[in-house]
């Protein structure tokens, strides 16, 4: 992806790794109200309904693995972002960068072999808003972290969803789901809230929605607006700036829907959300202390513009759906490189980093599904999506102090780069399942996708060109998905295969290696047992088996290094997940979920980081995922002080230690989260409030370094104890 002419006595591989260190992972990527509980809320074990596989199916009757989050509950809990979401989830866990990096392993599938990069090809996780996909097929994208407020739901689903979801989502699927305009009754709600960090500030945060119904019931709209603001914990020494990267997300959305008549719903949804972070989440050089020492802030600034037009229409038995998205990202950033350089021996008063980037996406989805309750369930349609992405980045050093090092007198800029890139995706997929009854059934299922891509970069790398016009990519195949399941009584027995893609395409460096679409296949045999009344257990096992995989590989044997994308061989998953909830009585539960994890490469790896070729022996851990995760949850509701109706919460999680890089250069330990929450409601008013990570645990959520390992070491850890106090209203 990138080379010079100069000549290697006028550069060293260390200086060239580290702009591409410090510029690689940032270039763009072709990037219910709880103060009224439902009954889905208060009977914890009762049954809900998703839209996991395209049609309204029971989630506890789906063959895989579903985890739904509602919003209520969310809400209740204090969750403000992935890290609050995810930590939910089994089998799912977050590696955490400043906003719009985030990196979702599910079922230990990821793609980082070296720190630097941060996986240049999309992301094994898949996100998809109101059914349209987030991912891009050119990079990894924005990783959107929507606001949970007004969510109806998130539900995430485990093992590759190739079949109906497409590309990027190798590993698994989020979906994201807005709560729709109420067309029978106005609503209103206002909350205010206020949190407080541990070595920290304090913040405060507006939320609103307001639904009208129109026409008679025949439309209704619905508004969100919010201003969410997190305090900031992290000190600046070199700057000397105090809880420095304090975080502002502001925005709202607009949904619309229209229902001339019963058989005819159309609902719009047009969202936009700003996040601006001050100073970079990350600490360095001790893991124990909030605190860092750059020359300036490290700013970023991601915006996030999102719409769609879903329209459904009742053909008598059949159901004809039309799903329009477009999105698009800007994203801003300042980062400062100053210490990364002086960790190596090559001291400069400030190297700054500055990336500014463009990604959109346009979608078309038209599918056709049957009515609920025949022998044969069934959606079949069709898919096309178009991305772009364009960006800016460089990296200065003012002083020109690193070009006289390197005998480049009067250099400034050390990199400078523009990249365009694009993508296409069609598809046509189906997925069916036929009761033969006895409670046996059978289903199939498979998509059928062409992708291509085009990428282009100009610019120079320490004054030497570093133009590259690579051969357009382009990939085709087939995901096939098989499933058998018995129900029994409350119970059920299924057994899936099904296999996931991602995209092929093209490396940018000389000399334009193409790299495959990567495949998985799952295998995977579970049961959801209702064994007594309020009581169920859910235990799955699973193999993933993992061919060609992508990797984001650094080859720095050259006079400069690049970093690109290989099919380095093989790896597999395999693990077991199990979660239980118990009704103790009608107003205590408890809920407890397990995810043991053994992911690893079932092939020699060979990566060239410097000047020294490296064999990642077969048997090496995947990054990003501990091998043991649990989950233990409380719920008790009782009658609180002035006739209010209230409720407790607890939540443990313990995660294991992880390897952050293919490679084996970085570590992380295990750590533990305990979270409690208490609310009172009474009426239309909800006083609610949570203290997040009680114990004030250091967790270290990823470690980014460099390619060579060493010991520059930056750490994201999870967010210090947090107090957190709401008030709202419901009019």
């Amino acid at each position: 992806m990138i080379r010079s002419q100069h000549s290697p006595s006028r550069m060293t591989v260390l200086g060239a790794a580290l702009a591409a260190a410090g510029l690689l992972a940032s270039l763009p990527a072709a990037a219910q109200q709880p103060s009224s509980a439902s009954k889905a809320e208060e009977d914890t074990t009762q049954t809900i309904v998703i839209s996991a596989n395209k049609r309204l199916e029971k989630q506890r009757e789906v063959a895989g693995t579903v985890s739904v989050l509602q919003g209520g509950d969310l809400e209740r809990r204090g969750a403000r972002d992935q890290e609050d979401l995810f930590k939910l989830t089994p089998g799912v866990q977050l590696n955490r960068g400043d906003p719009g990096t985030n990196n979702i392993t599910i079922r230990g599938l990821t793609t980082q072999s070296a720190v630097e990069g941060g996986g240049l090809q999309q992301q094994p996780t898949g996100f998809y808003l109101e059914d349209v996909p987030l991912g891009s097929p050119i990079g990894k994208g924005l990783v959107v972290d929507i606001l949970p407020f007004d969510l109806d739901r998130v539900e995430v689903l485990r093992g590759p969803q190739g079949a109906l979801f497409g590309s990027g989502s190798l590993g698994g699927a989020a979906r994201y789901l807005f709560a729709k305009p109420n067309l029978k009754a106005t609503e209103a709600a206002v909350q205010l809230g206020s949190s407080t960090v541990s070595s920290g500030g304090s913040a405060f945060s507006v939320y609103g929605m307001f639904n009208a119904p129109l026409a008679d019931g025949k439309a209704a709209l619905r508004v969100v607006l919010f201003d969410r603001n997190d305090p900031g914990y992290i000190d600046n020494l070199a700057t000397r700036t105090q809880d420095a990267n304090d975080v502002n997300q502001r925005g709202g959305r607009l949904l619309f829907t229209f229902k001339p008549i019963k058989e005819l719903t159309a609902t719009f949804v047009a969202s936009t959300q700003t996040t601006k972070q001050e100073d970079t989440s990350y600490v360095f050089p001790a893991a124990d202390k909030l605190e860092h020492n750059n020359p300036t802030l490290g700013t970023a600034k991601p915006r996030f513009d999102f719409s769609s037009l879903t329209v459904d229409y009742d053909l008598g038995g059949l159901t004809l759906t039309s799903v329009t998205g477009y999105w698009k990202t800007k994203s801003s950033s300042r980062g400062d490189d100053t210490e990364l350089f002086k960790s190596q021996g090559l001291a400069a008063p400030l190297i700054a980093r500055l990336v500014d980037g463009t990604s959109s996406a346009k979608s078309q989805e038209l599918r056709i599904s049957n009515a609920a309750g025949s022998a044969l369930s069934f959606v079949a349609g069709a898919f096309y999506q178009t991305s772009e992405a364009s960006g800016v980045a460089a990296q200065i050093d003012a002083s020109g102090t690193i070009g006289n090092l390197f005998g480049i007198p009067g250099l400034t800029k050390l990199t400078d780069l523009t990249t365009d890139l694009s993508g296409k995706e069609t598809a046509l997929f189906f997925d069916g399942e036929y009761l033969f009854g006895g409670g046996w059934s059978v289903g199939l299922g498979g998509r059928y996708y062409k992708t291509s891509t085009k990428y282009k970069s100009l610019g120079t790398v320490f004054g030497g060109p570093a133009d590259s016009t690579p051969p357009d990519g382009k990939d085709s195949g087939t995901t096939p998905k098989v499933t058998v399941k018995y129900r029994f009584g409350d119970n059920l027995w299924y057994a899936l295969a099904s296999q996931g893609y991602r995209y092929g395409g093209v490396n940018g460096a000389p000399t334009f290696k193409p790299y495959k679409s990567d495949t998985l296949w799952n295998y995977e045999t579970g049961v959801r047992l209702a064994p007594a009344n309020g009581v169920q257990l859910d235990l799955t096992v699973f193999m993933l088996d993992w061919k060609d995989a992508q990797f984001t590989t650094f080859d720095g044997s050259g006079p400069l290094p690049f970093s690109g994308i290989g099919n380095v061989g093989k790896a597999r998953s395999t693990g077991l997940e199990a979660s239980g909830r118990f009704r103790v009585t009608g107003s205590f539960d408890i809920a407890a979920s397990l995810a043991y994890i053994d992911a690893k490469t079932t092939a020699d790896v060979s990566v060239r980081p410097g000047r020294q070729t490296i064999i990642i022996k077969s048997g090496a851990k995947l990054p990003g995922t501990s091998k043991l995760q649990t989950a233990l949850q409380g719920n008790y509701r009782f009658a609180g002080p002035l006739e209010s109706q209230s409720r407790f919460n607890a939540t443990y999680t313990s995660i294991g230690k992880r390897k952050m890089d293919l490679t084996g250069f970085y570590e992380a330990p295990g750590f533990r989260t305990l979270d409690l929450g208490l609310s009172f409601a009474k009426e239309n008013w909800t006083l609610a409030t949570g203290l997040s990570n009680v114990t004030d645990e250091r967790g270290i959520l990823s470690i980014t370094g460099t390619p060579t390992g060493g010991a520059f070491k930056q750490y994201y850890l999870q967010r210090p104890r947090t107090l957190d106090v709401s008030v709202r209203y419901d009019f």
